[in-house]
């Protein structure tokens, strides 16, 4: 199963366009947002500052979406999104691999998981894409799709068959990981 990994939206609906349209050119069947989806956002008009209005672009993909909760998620559940939030964070199998997906706020590369719990760590919560092993974790981080820090650009991670992608939210790859 393809997969698009996106991290800090912020309630831009400018840029939740832009992941929406590379979700589908990608081919993905599972969007998986790693929170931050709504809230905490830009003022600049361009950047479309919407939280309700993200979430209704979000809703009609509700089966295909898995999101876990970000640390500034708190009372998105008012705006009626029709697709889970996970609490805290979520292990899941892809492939035969144990994935162990959270914000970032909690876990990251510098306080993984428990020993055991996955192969793969997926964290955003930096706002900057990310990548390397910590011991036999490989920990991944898409970046932000809405507000880059350091220096990068707006960015997702795209997963399928063992190989991820950082791609920016035009496309256009940037990095590549295969495990």
């Amino acid at each position: 199963m393809k997969r698009l990994i996106a991290s800090d939206l912020h309630g831009s609906l400018f840029f939740c366009r832009k992941l929406l349209e590379l979700y589908r050119q990608a081919g993905a069947q599972q969007l998986v947002l790693l929170g931050d989806i709504a809230y905490s956002g830009s003022y600049d008009p361009r950047y479309e500052y919407d939280p309700f209005g993200v979430i209704q672009l979000l809703n009609p993909l509700a089966q295909e979406i898995l999101w876990v909760e970000g640390n500034c998620d708190y009372g998105v559940r008012k705006l009626g999104p029709q697709f889970p939030m996970v609490p805290g964070y979520a292990t899941v199998e892809w492939e035969g691999r144990q994935i162990f997906l959270t914000h970032g706020h909690r876990y990251a590369p510098d306080f993984p998981p428990p020993m055991g719990t996955a192969q793969i760590l997926l964290s955003g919560h930096t706002h900057v894409p990310a990548w390397g092993w910590v011991g036999d974790l490989f920990c991944a981080n898409p970046g932000s799709v809405s507000l880059p820090r350091g220096g990068s650009q707006n960015s997702c991670l795209l997963y399928e068959d063992g190989i991820f992608r950082w791609l920016t939210i035009q496309g256009e790859e940037f990095h590549r990981e295969a495990l």
